[in-house]
């Protein structure tokens, strides 16, 4: 039927994107300038803007890059694009992993730009959970990711 078409569609679009994690690092500038159209375009899927976000953060942008996306929130049409971007750059700002300083201190800077969206557990968000003990130089982190629908508490999809 037109509508199962039309949601393996964005399935296969949306697994694309995360096929680009690859080589996210290796080639960060093609792969955000191939994503940041389809994070842009508010006719895309919720899943597919949030995959294309996710997969940009990946490819480890500069602070420049960061405050674009930070500036975004403020014409965001989506209550679950924008309370991702937000939570997800909040997140990253408050780390105190060593290996997040260079980003954290970036997103710090970005999130003035950035309309907070502090909108509940029925819209998509980025947790991050940290501990780290100094004396040992030992830490550990969890991220939990939701991509949500409004219609529903439950999350169309999660990641850890």
């Amino acid at each position: 039927s037109g509508k199962d078409s039309a949601t393996t569609s964005t399935e296969i679009r949306i697994q694309a994107i995360y096929a680009l994690r690859r080589v996210a690092i290796k080639l960060p500038h093609k792969v955000r300038n191939c994503l940041y159209p389809v994070f842009k375009n508010p006719e895309r899927s919720v899943e597919e803007r949030i995959a294309a976000f996710i997969v940009m953060m990946d490819s480890e942008p500069q602070a420049s890059f960061l405050e674009l996306l930070a500036q975004s929130t403020q014409r965001e049409t989506s209550n679950q694009v924008g309370g991702f971007v937000y939570t997800h750059m909040k997140s990253l700002a408050e780390s105190k992993m060593p290996r997040d300083e260079r980003i954290s201190k970036a997103c710090q800077k970005a999130l003035r730009l950035c309309k907070p969206f502090d909108l509940g557990i029925q819209y998509s968000h980025s947790s991050k959970w940290q501990a780290m003990d100094d004396s040992l130089e030992v830490g550990a982190s969890v991220d939990l990711q939701t991509v949500s629908d409004k219609r529903s508490v439950l999350p169309r999809a999660a990641t850890a």
